[in-house]
């Protein structure tokens, strides 16, 4: 399992299985975010998260999203300490959009 992985790696991975996404921006700040068709995105505020652990299933692997990356990169650690597989995903939703766009 990856600690973290690229926007590019993200994207290939998702082309050949459908991914777990745990999208952990604060809803006030969520905009559009469209992944793939078959990977299937939960969305838990950052802050949220410690309390809603009973959500999330420790079978399953999540790539971990926030706008920039950097706030996910720390709650990974947290999941990985809690049991759960996780990835962040470096840069967040503001690379997968400069990934798509280009």
């Amino acid at each position: 399992m990856y600690n973290s992985v690229t926007t590019k790696e993200f994207m290939a991975l998702a082309e050949k299985e459908p991914l777990d996404v745990l999208d952990l921006r604060d809803p006030d700040f969520v905009d559009s975010f469209d992944l793939l068709e078959n990977s299937k995105v939960t969305r838990i505020p950052l802050t949220q998260l410690p309390n809603r652990l009973s959500q999330l299933d420790k079978g399953k692997t999540y790539y971990l999203f926030t706008e920039f990356g950097g706030r996910s990169k720390t709650m990974a650690q947290f999941l990985r300490n809690k049991g759960f597989q996780v990835a962040n995903v470096i840069g967040g939703t503001s690379a997968y959009r400069r990934y798509v766009a280009s």
